[in-house]
């Protein structure tokens, strides 16, 4: 069966940002459930308890959350997890998920998330919509594969509105249309050490707004969406930025980013995905692929590699129950950024080994607790996170 909570913008929202701080302790004070649907889950003191009961019931969760990555430090917070079905008649119906989620990081960064994602029409329908104001300080290290983390750093102050938008229904069989969009007034400023005047008229400083919108494909075989065993994930977006939608800038934006999951026996499973995503047009600085982060390889920063182009594959092989509900996984990546595609090469060496643990927290779902270091070409870091990197 389909794992019921989707990996859509809210769960990773969720997932990079934080992971909950009661399911590293095993401790039931790690979540609270609403007063009128506390029950035996919720005597029997384990998050992953309550978090099932709540979904079968249609109730709230509320969880602590902690979590550590090169680019914030340390972070807290939390998050509450509202479970509803405006399709309660249908077959098997997934719930629809409220999750509203407070981050504060060690960098004085600040996340607020109110996820929406609905699901009605007997599953064949998916609407996420997920608002969010942002107060991040960040780093610029300049734009292509040739940025030094140890010289060039500038730090600046980054402050965002914004909406995510994803609509998507299932067309056949396992493959899914829609429509993705993202709008951002974004502020940038405060460079340090030399101020914006070093950047060279870089797009992107002071205040400015980027609307994109287009369609999208996805074909989701996969068996599970927060730790497949096997099937197939393919998806593609071609989205769009102009005058006509209320943006600054004007672009083009194409993302292809396909997974494969295969079993090597009860516990062990072969993971791996290929990442491409191209702009053109006016780019903002902040809005420019990454290369590194949670999102991509494990072993940078998220700030130090961007470009017009970025591209990636990467594999893991992950071992579920070796003591108990405790996994373990070894990984390797490479990839690289450039202007365009024309321009990638492997030459640069940007490649990234490592490892982690896993502790399962929700046995229905496989939702896991992540901790993993990754080392890569000069740089290295550590990100303790919920759910698998892809």
């Amino acid at each position: 069966m389909r794992g019921n909570v989707r990996n859509g913008v809210r769960r990773r929202r969720i997932g990079a940002a934080a992971v909950v701080a009661g399911l590293l302790l095993g401790a039931g004070a790690g979540a609270v459930r609403s007063q009128e649907q506390a029950g035996p889950a919720a005597r029997e003191g384990t998050v992953a308890a309550a978090i099932d009961s709540a979904r079968a019931s249609g109730s709230t969760v509320y969880l602590p959350v902690l979590g550590s990555t090169p680019d914030t430090g340390f972070m807290f917070g939390a998050v509450a997890l509202r479970f509803f079905y405006p399709d309660h008649d249908a077959p098997d119906p997934r719930p629809s998920v409220f999750s509203p989620t407070f981050v504060y990081t060690a960098r004085s960064q600040m996340l607020i998330y109110l996820g929406v994602d609905l699901v009605w029409d007997a599953n064949r329908n998916e609407l996420e919509f997920v608002p969010s104001y942002i107060d991040f300080p960040d780093s610029y290290f300049g734009i292509g594969r040739d940025a030094d983390p140890d010289a060039d750093e500038v730090t600046y102050d980054g402050r965002s509105v914004a909406a995510d938008l994803r609509f998507a229904r299932a067309v056949r069989g396992d493959w899914r249309l829609g429509l993705d969009g993202r709008a951002v007034r974004q502020e940038t400023g405060n460079f340090s050490p030399a101020g914006a005047s070093s950047l060279g008229g870089l797009a992107g400083t002071g205040t400015s707004t980027l609307v994109k919108l287009g369609p999208s494909l996805a074909l989701d075989s996969r068996d599970n969406t927060w730790s497949p065993r096997r099937g197939l994930w393919l998806h593609g977006v071609w989205r769009f930025a102009g005058k006509a939608l209320g943006s600054d800038y004007a672009l083009d934006e194409v993302v292809v980013d396909l997974r494969g999951y295969r079993s090597l026996g009860p516990d062990l499973i072969l993971a791996g995905q290929t990442l491409l995503t191209r702009q053109t047009g006016a780019v903002p600085f902040w809005a420019l692929p990454r290369l590194g982060g949670d999102e991509g390889l494990r072993g940078y920063r998220g700030a130090l590699y961007r470009d017009r182009t970025c591209a990636l594959a990467r594999a893991e092989l992950r071992r579920d129950a070796l003591w108990g509900r405790l996994g373990g996984v070894v990984f390797a990546g490479v990839g690289d950024v450039a202007p365009d595609p024309s321009a990638l090469t492997l030459a640069g060496r940007l490649w990234t080994v490592g490892g982690g643990l896993r502790f399962m927290i929700d046995t229905r779902e496989r939702v896991n607790i992540r901790a993993d270091v990754g080392f890569g070409n000069g740089d290295a870091g550590f990100f303790l996170s919920l759910g698998e990197a892809f």
